[in-house]
């Protein structure tokens, strides 16, 4: 059977065999970490040693970091946990949201009689700091949710732009980093955030575990024992925390390489797309200096197969997407395409390519012959 090549490193990326590695000792291990025996402090001290190496990678202090179960458990406790702990009357969003965060506001506004305010975006999915403002001035100490970088279309957003406005309207600020941490890019001593979201299975670690961190203590999202300082009840996840650390330790000591190998494939399947198909269309910002490194949302408007080119290029032994994966599977178009103004008939024709580790330009030319397959118009 011929190897599968997978483009959908923006819903999960590879374990890294290293981080399993490191991994096992910890999965293999006997005791709690909240034993106060020796193979009780064993475990809790491999979980505040990965703490202090989150903590440094992306400049805060220990104390800060809460881990969670991944990104969305992280989303619902920054938003949960500070309309509950700063009575919080207005959420000001970004549109194009992941759903962790945009379903987690809908439930706030119905049981908590909070009020959410989009924020308008342009046609790349930016959003409009005007606007923002005009909104802050209009309902000071707001909760303000603005990811980084977009999962489905790559755009980044201006996040230390918008801390700043943030911060000048006495407002808190939620950003959810989860597609950017392997980058490299976080570094919470640069701007004034008071929430972000990561997930390890975005940068090469294990699936089910990620980290919050937090400027200051909030009212805990799941109440039950005393871990993580009172603020995550439940055991936790020592293989995992071990594992996430050290994968993003290894993100951070390669981001630069990384980041250029991103770069260097996403100019070619841009170029390489653009030779092949006249007529495609990029949804998102596809820049350098704007968009996210591995990230590539597009339509062919000649495709003959409208919604199943997915499964054509599934079938051809090409992993892609279209939307999200938490979205997969959902009888609406996506909301992100939605948001910047693309008819929901063209959405459901978006192909979502995403990249990493592993891939290089064979793979790319193997993945664009399965496109160049699909029945299309003549351009």
């Amino acid at each position: 059977m011929r190897e599968s090549i997978y483009l959908d490193y923006a819903a999960s990326t590879p374990l890294d065999p290293e981080v399993e590695a490191h991994m096992l000792p910890y999965l293999r291990a006997v005791g709690n970490p909240s034993s106060i025996h020796a193979l009780g402090r064993y475990l809790r001290a491999a979980i505040e040693e990965s703490r202090a190496i989150i903590a440094e990678l992306i400049g805060a202090e220990p104390g800060q970091i809460i881990f969670t179960s991944g990104g969305t458990e992280a989303d619902n406790h920054a938003l949960w946990g500070s309309v509950e702990t700063w009575s919080i009357q207005h959420i000001l969003y970004n549109p194009t949201e992941h759903h962790a965060v945009l379903h987690t506001i809908e439930s706030l506004c119905r049981l908590r009689g909070v009020q959410a305010h989009p924020i308008a975006v342009d046609a790349l999915g930016r959003v409009d700091l005007d606007h923002l403002e005009e909104l802050l001035r209009r309902y000071p100490r707001s909760l303000v949710s603005v990811m980084y970088a977009n999962n489905e279309i790559g755009t980044l957003q201006p996040v230390q732009e918008i801390a700043s406005l943030v911060q000048s309207y006495e407002g808190y600020y939620h950003c959810d980093t989860v597609q950017v941490m392997g980058l490299g890019w976080v570094e919470v001593r640069n701007w004034a955030v008071d929430f972000i979201a990561a997930s390890a299975h975005k940068f090469y670690g294990p699936k089910g575990i990620g980290f919050l961190y937090r400027r200051r203590p909030i009212r805990s999202f799941i109440t039950g024992g005393s871990q993580e300082r009172n603020q995550r009840a439940g055991t936790e996840n020592v293989a995992g925390i071990v594992g996430m650390a050290y994968a993003l330790k290894k993100a951070y000591t390669n981001s630069e390489s990384y980041v250029s190998h991103l770069l260097s494939i996403k100019s070619y399947l841009i170029e390489q797309l653009t030779h092949a198909f006249s007529e495609i269309v990029f949804h998102g910002d596809i820049t350098a200096r704007g968009g996210h490194p591995g990230i590539l949302n597009f339509r062919i408007p000649s495709n003959q197969l409208g919604n199943l080119v997915l499964i054509h290029l599934d079938i051809e032994g090409i992993c892609a997407s279209g939307t999200s994966a938490c979205a997969s599977g959902s009888e609406h178009p996506s909301h992100v395409l939605e948001a910047i103004g693309i008819p929901s008939e063209y959405a459901q024709e978006a192909i979502r390519f995403s990249w990493g580790i592993g891939i290089e330009k064979e793979h790319i030319d193997r993945a664009l012959r399965a496109l160049r397959s699909i029945s299309y118009e003549p351009a």
